[in-house]
This record gives structure tokens, C-alpha cells and sequence, in this order.
């Protein structure tokens, strides 16, 4: 890997962002297995459920795009 290749974290974000990556992963692995077991059934999520993961997806987004470009203070 080149230098150009390499993300710049600073040694306080790092083992948040690791955190974050770790649950993100565990998280599609729990997404996958209820589309395998809404799939076994025949029987889907409720489409409230889906809004409401929706909506938290959501909120994440947001605050790693505010971490984009932090404000000074």
C-alpha cells in the first residue's frame, strides 16, 4: 500500500471508528439473518420495523457527515 493509500485517523478516533466498523459489520449479519429467516417463513418484517432501522441508519449518516467537516470552536 502507498502512502497515498493511507487514511489519516487520529489516535482518538481510531479505536471509535474501529468500534463503529466492528458493529457496522455485525449489524449486516444480523440484517442478513432476517432476510434468510423473512425468507424461511414467507413472512416479512413489518414495515414499521424497516422505517424505524430506516431512521437510525439515517441518523448515523448524519453524524459522520457532520464529522466530515467539524465545526471550530
Amino acid at each position: 500500500m502507498s502512502s497515498d493509500d493511507y487514511i489519516r485517523i487520529s489516535a482518538k478516533q481510531t479505536p471509535v471508528i474501529n468500534r463503529l466498523h466492528d458493529t457496522m459489520t455485525q449489524a449486516l449479519a444480523y440484517a442478513d439473518a432476517i432476510r434468510d429467516n423473512a425468507q424461511d417463513e414467507g413472512l416479512p418484517i413489518p414495515a414499521e420495523l424497516l422505517d424505524s432501522f430506516a431512521s437510525d441508519y439515517n441518523r448515523i449518516i448524519t453524524a459522520l457527515t457532520d464529522a466530515t467537516a467539524p465545526l471550530t470552536r
